[in-house]
């Protein structure tokens, strides 16, 4: 593998840039996997925190999969899953347009007390509380690489354990399916976060790779907080969108 060139380009861009075009040009496929650090720093003639740097930005443009003692692989070419943030809807449904199938992974359903910061994204005063809780972890999969990781926290009052026999990975979709005409809205917080070592080690990923992160509450009939989730989206999988109009001020 030839060094680079000089260029006024940052070193780490320049990188970038090089292992880009190795991918793009077939050098190496889908799923295939990078030289270690070591040796893929010696052939291109740069420092290993140069290189880290460079891969670093691949990983979080969804270019590349970085597996904690395992290695660096060339992402696979699963299709996007694009959505308007302004429809509730799950994952699986999103997945179905474009023929693809959803897998839940992980699952973990604890029976628990609320925390205070629980309570309060319930809607809850700590005088209410704490109310027992149904914690609903999970890792999603499309085509078998984990996609998201999602936590969903739902009072007792408004879900069982039994409810979830046969779920598919949504709460959304648990509650819709029990009562279709169920009015339901939704207040999301849309971030960038980096990725926590359990959100990591549960996706598989790097920690500290940026993930998009949503933070949300479902609102059932008034105005009641039926659901209080957090999700994490790895880059490279997703499209989101929002339709926006321009504000029109009245006289």
């Amino acid at each position: 593998m030839a060094q680079l060139r000089i260029s006024k380009s940052p070193l780490h861009i320049q990188v970038q840039q090089h292992l880009l075009s190795l991918i793009e040009d077939g050098t190496y496929s889908p799923g295939d996997q990078f030289p270690s650090e070591v040796t893929l720093a010696d052939q291109l003639g740069i420092s290993r925190p140069t290189l880290r740097e460079a891969l670093q930005r691949l990983e979080q443009e969804g270019v590349i999969v970085r597996r904690h003692g395992v290695g660096t692989f060339v992402a696979t070419r699963t299709p996007i899953l694009e959505s308007g943030l302004e429809v509730l809807e799950s994952l699986a449904s999103q997945a179905g347009r474009v023929g693809l199938e959803t897998e839940v992974m992980d699952l973990d359903v604890i029976e628990r007390p609320a925390s205070p910061e629980e309570m309060s994204m319930l809607g809850l005063g700590p005088a209410e509380g704490p109310i027992d809780v149904l914690s609903i972890d999970r890792v999603i999969a499309v085509a078998g690489e984990p996609v998201a990781y999602l936590r969903d926290v739902v009072p007792q009052t408004c879900l069982r354990r039994e409810d979830l026999e046969h779920f598919s990975g949504s709460v959304l979709d648990v509650f819709l399916q029990r009562d279709p005409a169920l009015p339901i809205v939704s207040r999301t917080e849309i971030m960038a976060e980096a990725a926590r070592t359990h959100v990591a080690a549960r996706l598989g990923i790097s920690r500290g790779q940026a993930l998009l992160k949503l933070v949300g509450q479902l609102y059932g009939q008034d105005e009641r907080v039926l659901d209080y989730s957090i999700s994490y989206f790895v880059p490279g999988h997703f499209r989101f969108h929002v339709m926006r109009r321009v504000a029109r001020i009245v006289p």
